[in-house]
């Protein structure tokens, strides 16, 4: 939101000299309206309007032109190099020792033999657009004559601050509610908008009939009417104004309705009454309605589109833009105003279905105050008067559905004292509110206070402490370290089982990624899992953001896909998350993918496998102290290979899957390779791990060691063999190193090598008490047709 200063003065009291105006800055800055600029627009000195009364080109030259010029006091000769200088035509002119708001001094001097006395403008060189084709033309029915003093039609010597407004803030979306916020801070008598004008009858109500369909779709909407009207440019200094804040000057009327929605902060729009078929319809547009903007392109409409209408079709998109059909031109007369407070979020919506935004709908869609719409009507139509000597009918035809109640919020300021951290007492915190336009009554030890209209930001005691807060000055806000207690706690067990799955896989080579929380649509239907269950989102601000995931594979897989086609020739990477089911509501997983080479040192281009993706979950198991987890080949998803993937259960309760992507999703790859996946429950994991705490003492005798190498049946799971070593007592690890199959073990066999480890608690073991333990071991295997191998 720009705001010029010379505006800003209009309605209250402020000094306009660098140092008060850098000092204010710094004063909205803190109470929460951020200064992001501070633009100067430069001085302009003995500046007139002149009229060209003669033109003649300069010897020996193709291009210059010497004018002859009245300035009023005197005719002067002024050499000019635009083609569009014409005799007769009225001109702005900056005479000798004049000054540009570009800081150049004009000085008499001499071009191509011929003396020029001054320089005739244009508005680039006035600074009132970023580049001109030639001089600026002034409009002959602004009724100027030459000598009249630009400086003062003007205005020049102005800082403009462009200030960031919070989205909840539409009040402060205007010039008039910037002085209000400056008048609070600073405590200044705030001037009246006036609104005074001549009316006429009929009233405007017998002229104009409204029809509201959904008052859901605007909580009001008004019109005025005028007849007779001129339509001229506006004065010079509006003009000006505008161009300061970002907008190009039209016409008297609209210049006029900018004018005010800068000011008030409630746009308003003008239709050309005679092209408007009454009555006037608020409404949605029919699927694939055509309608086309002042901008001259045709739009096709959806039902999300809010459309003013009349008994002809549409007059403009509400709360976005005019439509050509209705738009003010040079010989319109009549002028049926509309000033209107749409829902915010049905602009919104508007907005993105036709892709356009503009200032009125920046501002609607930050849901305007109804109760403002009657003083924006007569504010605008009082400009309109003033600028065309139109006829005014009287009052306005006004469609509110639904009047909005006054809302009461309770204050306590003891409360705010214990929140802002300063003495507050009743007097101080209503002297605050009467400042910010509240109205506020003591009530008990309390204050009452009505919130006005235009702050639907306030709705709780909080939001009063803050207002109580911001004014006060929180620079004014004593510096005091906080004193809090320390306690003693501990980590709720499912963060703590996080960290500890965080750091186990970290330490194994795995890197942590962390994805968005929507689906992946590409993998997703790669992987067959299904969208029926999937959350959708109401409103997203893509086409990729639709839904929620209900999955983290696809996600990690688009993660893989990436790294492969930037030439990352492998990785092993996990994710810890949350998923989203229509049915079943929000559940955090565990998911990973390894792919590729490993990666880790030492172990040169060694690939991926099976095994080492079931190691990295048997690690996690152990750390999470989750015994008895069981796997089953059977009823596996669709998209893991048939004989490389396992369902993973304990006690019967599911955790999830593990095992290598089919083959015929490899082409779904950037770089086809082996890929292994796994995807787990944690609030299973979490449930079925030991929460408990286990300390166990350091051994104080030695371990003895002992390589035992077996031959298996394929058929049979690594993991009884593994369990049937550690049943036997004095076996304290068994860990596998080595694992063959071929011709040497024969056909559906396959070798396993552990280092074993034996300990007891008393002593250290001896080598008959070993070889004992490793007959024990022997025995129990022969019950699985696992045999000792030499």
């Amino acid at each position: 939101m720009k705001a010029p200063c010379r505006w800003l003065a209009e309605y209250l009291d402020i000094e306009v000299a660098d140092e008060p105006i850098a000092k204010l800055a710094a004063r909205l800055t803190l109470a929460g309206l951020e200064v992001e600029e501070i633009h100067k627009t430069g001085g302009l000195e003995n500046a007139v309007v002149g009229r060209v009364l003669a033109t003649a080109p300069v010897p020996k030259s193709d291009h210059l032109t010497l004018c002859s010029v009245d300035v009023g006091s005197e005719t002067v000769e002024i050499v000019c190099g635009a083609a569009n200088v014409v005799g007769g035509a009225l001109v702005p002119v900056v005479l000798p020792e004049g000054l540009l708001p570009t800081g150049l001094r004009i000085e008499r001097r001499k071009i191509r033999g011929v003396i020029s006395t001054g320089m005739i403008c244009s508005k680039q060189e006035l600074r009132l657009e970023d580049r001109s084709e030639g001089i600026w033309i002034l409009d002959p029915r602004l009724g100027l004559s030459p000598g009249a003093d630009l400086t003062a039609l003007l205005e020049y010597d102005d800082t403009v601050f462009d200030i960031k407004v919070p989205s909840n803030r539409p009040d402060c979306a205007s010039v008039h509610g910037i002085a209000r916020e400056v008048a609070a801070l600073l405590d200044l008598p705030l001037a009246h908008i006036e609104t005074d004008l001549m009316e006429s009858l009929p009233p405007t109500a017998d002229r104009v009939e409204i029809q509201i369909a959904d008052p859901a779709d605007v909580s009001r909407y008004a019109a005025r009417l005028m007849e007779g009207v001129a339509i001229g440019p506006a004065p010079l200094w509006m003009q000006h104004r505008l161009i300061k804040v970002g907008m190009r000057p039209l016409s008297s009327v609209v210049d006029a309705t900018n004018y005010v929605m800068l000011e008030l902060g409630h746009p308003l729009h003008p239709f050309d009454a005679d092209l408007v078929a009454p009555p006037l319809f608020i409404r949605r547009a029919a699927p694939d309605e055509e309608f086309r903007t002042l901008d001259g392109i045709d739009r096709r409409l959806t039902e999300d589109v809010l459309l003013i209408a009349d008994r002809r079709g549409g007059l403009a998109l509400a709360g976005l833009m005019g439509g050509a059909r209705s738009e003010i031109h040079p010989g319109t007369t009549r002028v049926l105003l509309e000033v209107a407070a749409f829902d915010g979020y049905t602009i919104r919506r508007s907005s993105r279905a036709v892709g356009l935004r503009s200032e009125a709908s920046q501002r609607f869609e930050r849901q305007l105050d109804p109760e403002g719409v009657p003083l924006a009507a007569d504010r605008a139509a009082r400009w309109i008067q003033q600028l065309t000597g139109c006829r005014v009918h009287q009052g306005i035809a006004d469609a509110y559905p639904a009047r909005s109640a006054a809302r009461v919020v309770p204050l306590r300021p003891q409360r705010a004292s214990q929140l802002l951290g300063i003495d507050v007492d009743s007097a101080t915190c209503l002297d605050i509110l009467r400042r910010l336009e509240i109205e506020a009554v003591l009530d008990g030890e309390g204050i009452a206070a009505s919130i006005p209209f235009f702050r639907p930001d306030l709705e709780r005691e909080a939001d009063l402490i803050e207002e109580v807060g911001r004014v006060y000055g929180y620079d004014r806000l004593r510096a005091k370290p906080p004193v809090t207690p320390l306690r003693i706690g501990e980590k709720d067990p499912g963060e703590r089982n996080k960290e500890r799955i965080r750091e186990m896989l970290t330490g194994l080579g795995l890197s942590e990624v962390v994805a968005d929380g929507f689906d992946r649509r590409r993998w997703r239907e790669a992987l067959e899992i299904p969208e029926a269950d999937s959350v959708r989102i109401q409103n997203p601000m893509s086409a990729a953001q639709s839904r929620l995931r209900i999955s983290l594979l696809p996600g990690i897989l688009s993660i893989v896909d990436t790294n492969l086609s930037r030439g990352v020739d492998g990785g092993m990477i996990y994710e810890l998350g949350r998923v989203f089911s229509a049915s079943s509501g929000e559940h955090e997983r565990l998911g990973g993918a390894l792919f590729g080479r490993t990666g880790r040192p030492l172990e040169g281009k060694e690939r991926v496998s099976f095994p080492i993706a079931r190691g990295v979950l048997d690690e996690l198991f152990r750390r999470l102290r989750l015994d008895g987890v069981g796997t089953a080949a059977t009823d596996l998803p669709a998209f893991l290979h048939p004989t490389r993937g396992a369902r993973l259960s304990r006690a019967g309760r599911s955790l999830g899957v593990l095992g290598e992507l089919a083959p015929a999703l490899r082409d779904h790859l950037a770089v086809p390779t082996t890929v292994l996946v796994f995807e787990l429950d944690m609030g299973e994991l979490t449930a079925c791990a030991d929460q408990r705490t286990v300390h166990v003492p350091l051994p104080q005798f030695p371990a003895s060691k002992r390589d035992l190498s077996v031959s298996a049946p394929t058929r049979l799971a690594e993991a009884e063999v593994h369990t049937a070593i550690l049943a036997e007592p004095g076996v304290e690890t068994a860990l596998l190193y080595d694992l063959y199959e071929g011709e040497q073990v024969g056909e559906r066999r396959r070798s396993l090598t552990y280092e074993l480890a034996f300990r007891t608690a008393d002593r250290t073991l001896t080598d008959p008490e070993v070889d004992r333990i490793m007959e024990g071991i022997a025995r129990r295997l022969e019950r699985l047709d696992v045999r000792l191998r030499t």
